[in-house]
């Protein structure tokens, strides 16, 4: 269960601290131990234990003193920090969740229980880092894809669209998270694409097409050993098919394309038709509106067609449209 992670446990009764530090190395944790909270503080000055398991009574320095001076440290204020204590009173746990504890028990504590309290708040730390790394790279990414685009803000705006459409077909959170990195790197093949074909302001000879229509086999192969972008992929692969199979670059029709992809087509089709581009001005938002519906069952799958014409009869595109006004002029 602990693989190996580094866990400091503080308890002033040696028996107590024994039994501790040996159910947690009999799960594969690896146990620093201290007897007062100023011991775990020179401990901690050498390691960045994944936990603190502390006793709130202690001489020395007590749970609560050690708990505020880990927290006082920048490398301290992340780090899961249960209290153990056999007095259990409401004073005690009033005062540690005050504090801002991550949990508290009580002894005696079965093996099970306290493995279980240990591996839970774990978990959670792991989540909230991953979370955190999410969050990061989204913002990296972003910078990235404009940069490569050229155009500022379309990637917000593709997104904001496709979150509209999957809003109203009822995804949930997850699944919305995992459409915002598709509309983030859904063109990141064309970083491979020469920039005089990206830029060239009239049409493209069959050859030029060609290597156009390789950027999104060349956006799945960039993100495919990245193991948290592995759910943009159908999205980045597939966002250039069509419902009637004359897209690229598989040729997938109807059901066969993926349904985030078959989303984010008309969201990224939309943006692109009131967009200036290197070959053509932009359109107006009722002409890309109507070309869209004139799309239904040959470019695009019909049911998001029909969630695209409600979402337009909110204003939910237009919203998207008059904020990216506001925030190119």
């Amino acid at each position: 269960m602990g693989e190996g992670v580094r866990l400091l446990v503080v308890e002033d009764d040696p028996a107590m601290l024994i039994a501790l530090r040996d159910i947690l190395e009999g799960a594969g944790y690896l146990v620093s131990t201290a007897v007062n909270g100023r011991a775990a503080l020179e401990i901690l000055t050498d390691e960045r234990p994944a936990l603190i398991l502390s006793d709130i009574s202690m001489p020395v320095m007590d749970g609560i003193e050690l708990f505020e001076a880990v927290r006082k440290r920048p490398s301290g204020t992340a780090i899961p920090f249960i209290f153990l204590t056999a007095r259990g009173t409401r004073e005690d746990i009033f005062a540690g969740k005050s504090l801002g504890v991550d949990d508290y028990i009580t002894k005696p504590i079965t093996s099970q229980e306290l493995l279980a309290a240990v591996h839970a708040r774990l978990q959670r730390a792991d989540e909230f880092t991953m979370m955190a790394q999410l969050m990061a790279a989204k913002d990296s990414l972003r910078v990235l894809a404009n940069a490569i685009e050229k155009k500022r803000y379309h990637v917000e705006r593709v997104n904001a669209y496709a979150q509209a459409l999957a809003m109203e077909w009822g995804w949930d959170e997850r699944r919305r998270d995992a459409l915002e990195f598709g509309a983030i790197l859904h063109d990141i093949g064309q970083v491979r694409i020469p920039e005089a074909i990206l830029g060239k302001p009239g049409p493209l000879t069959d050859e030029e097409w060609r290597v156009m229509r390789s950027h999104p086999e060349e956006g799945a192969r960039m993100i495919r050993d990245i193991p948290y972008l592995a759910p943009a992929i159908p999205m980045v692969l597939h966002h250039h098919e069509r419902w009637d199979g004359r897209g690229y670059p598989m040729a997938l029709s109807g059901t066969e394309i993926p349904e985030e992809a078959r989303l984010l087509s008309v969201a990224d089709t939309f943006d692109a038709m009131t967009s200036n581009r290197s070959y053509r001005l932009s359109l107006p938002a009722e002409t890309a509106y109507e070309e869209i519906l004139n799309q239904s069952g040959k470019q695009f799958d019909p049911e998001v067609v029909a969630a695209f014409r409600r979402c337009w009869q909110r204003s939910d595109f237009r919203k998207v449209l008059v904020q990216a006004i506001g925030m190119e002029s």
